[in-house]
């Protein structure tokens, strides 16, 4: 099973083969605040291309996004976010092993509240099986640089309101996601 270890140079929780090394998840008090006041969402990225992770933590790290964690893989994702707890979390769909859709599935049967945004790089995403297992939002990962910091943020404050941390402003009325899966149709 993958274990976690921090890295040096940023204290992060990266996915490797060797034992445990103790919880990564900070305390609650000690979380950074933005200059709007707002706590900024804890993320986990699970993607397998180490290039695609480091641009990524980078844009979000500039923005003021707390990057709590990194898997090159599903399974290494499902078992960080078990241990980290993450607000949010950015799942390419094509990974090893198992996929970012089952990985998605497993984790938001464990972390409800979680909220999962999806990375692909092919525009034929099947945006009903991401419906289905919960899929917070989706993004193209040729346009994900310009929106990517806001619906992270977005998810992040829904996550904060369902768990009772906070109430929708003037300014977020509902924060609904970009480019959301569509819902499933009523029953019938």
């Amino acid at each position: 099973m993958y274990a976690q270890q921090r890295s040096a140079d940023r204290g992060k929780v990266l996915a490797c083969s060797e034992s445990q090394l103790g919880s990564a998840r900070p305390e609650p008090d000690r979380r950074p605040v933005t200059d709007s006041g707002e706590t900024p969402p804890r993320v986990l990225l699970v993607e397998d291309n180490e290039d695609d992770r480091r641009l990524v933590r980078e844009l979000l790290e500039t923005e003021g996004i707390e990057v709590v964690g990194e898997a090159p893989d599903g399974a290494a994702g499902v078992t960080l976010a078990l241990e980290l707890e993450p607000d949010v979390i950015l799942m390419d769909l094509r990974l090893p092993g198992i996929s970012g859709l089952e990985a998605t599935r497993q984790i938001k049967a464990a972390l409800p509240l979680t909220q999962v945004i999806t990375l692909t790089a092919s525009e034929q995403l099947l945006a009903w099986d991401a419906a289905k297992v919960g899929v917070y939002a989706y993004l193209d990962k040729q346009r994900a640089p310009a929106m990517l910091t806001e619906v992270v943020l977005q998810a992040g404050r829904l996550k904060g309101r369902l768990e009772g941390r906070g109430e929708p402003t003037e300014a977020e009325p509902d924060d609904g996601p970009a480019d959301a899966a569509p819902e499933d149709p009523p029953a019938t």
